[in-house]
This record gives structure tokens, sequence and C-alpha cells, in this order.
């Protein structure tokens, strides 16, 4: 998280960089700053895949549903 709010901190208006930030706090639990880390990302992406994929994300998250499953977490590691 460090490393996630140090980027943050340098090039705020980066929404790749707030999209990882999103995924590491989701990890740590922090659903509300996820959330927000995603939006933000959403409004600048015109990468409609990724950013219907964000929407569900957000959708669970705002449940109260984690949409991080080991397969999801596989499947993330698999496209970098």
């Amino acid at each position: 998280m460090f490393a996630c709010e140090k980027a943050v901190k340098l090039e705020p208006d980066s929404s790749y960089i707030r999209d990882s930030r999103g995924l590491a706090r989701a990890l740590m639990g922090n659903y509300k700053g996820t959330i927000s880390d995603f939006e933000a990302y959403m409004q600048e992406t015109d990468d409609k895949e990724s950013k219907a994929q964000r929407q569900g994300w957000v959708k669970a998250l705002r449940a109260g549903k984690n949409p991080f499953t080991k397969e999801v977490l596989n499947k993330l590691r698999q496209q970098n």
C-alpha cells in the first residue's frame, strides 16, 4: 500500500495508478477506497471491456460482496 499511495501522490491524475491502488485497497478490505479509485479510472478510460469489468466490481462491492475471488485474481495475474 505504501507504494500505491506514493504513486498516487506523485501522479494524482493517473487513472491507471488509481486503478492499481483500487485493487490493492480491495485486497486490504478498503472497499470504500476501492470504489472511489475504480470510479476515477472508469471516468478516464476508453476501454469499454475494462470499464464494464470495473462497473461489475463496484456493483458487487456496493452490495457488500467481494468480487475478487481466487479465480478473478488468477485471471488478473495472467493479463499482466
